[in-house]
């Protein structure tokens, strides 16, 4: 895939829009395979020590996105961090290509704190959606509404449920399930 098509393809699409054009109509949400095998994306998965505080950067190689990823923490770090370089990729690079000759790099708090710059905000909100799509998250919290042992589940139980269906971490499943009014902030 050419640059030119990828733009094409991405630019000024929601998430929402994206695993519409892919088709991905069930979880969890592959993105490991969606960036390699659909978008052509390299992820450079190579131990780095120099990197080795970073979850992951994006940039570009040859004139084509290209991802670094500390393949050292968990899976669903792992996928939250590609999806939200992802959305770097879509929200950042490709309308600004000239504009991002170095790397996007992501570390800790860019990924996971609250009070961050808009930009990795927006990233965050892009892999959160991705990911965890409303529609997608609708469907398996009513199979586990409907599973006979929903009654005996905890709170914390059904949260690490879905997020083990989602392939992402406990956080992010639990600030989604806030997000789309799932739970109440103030119970958690």
């Amino acid at each position: 895939m050419k640059l030119e098509d990828l733009k094409t393809m991405l630019i000024n699409k929601t998430p929402e829009e994206i695993i519409e054009l892919l088709e991905i109509k069930n979880v969890p949400v592959d993105i490991k395979t969606i960036l390699r095998d659909q978008l052509n994306i390299k992820i450079d998965e190579e131990l780095e020590w120099d990197k080795l505080a970073l979850d992951g950067c994006v940039y570009l190689k040859n004139d084509y996105p290209e991802i670094w990823l500390n393949n050292s923490v968990s899976e669903a770090r792992q996928n939250f961090t590609l999806a939200h370089e992802l959305g770097h990729i879509v929200n950042d690079i490709l309308p600004n290509a000239d504009k991002y000759q170095d790397p996007i790099k992501d570390d800790y708090d860019t990924l996971y704190r609250r009070g961050i710059n808009p930009m990795e905000r927006k990233a965050n909100d892009f892999a959160a959606r991705f990911l965890m799509p409303s529609e997608f998250v609708h469907q398996e919290a009513r199979k586990f509404a409907e599973s006979e042992e929903f009654d005996k589940l905890t709170l914390e139980e059904v949260i690490k449920g879905m997020a083990n269906r989602f392939r992402v971490s406990y956080d992010a499943m639990k600030w989604r399930l806030v997000n789309l009014g799932y739970i109440n902030k103030n119970k958690i």
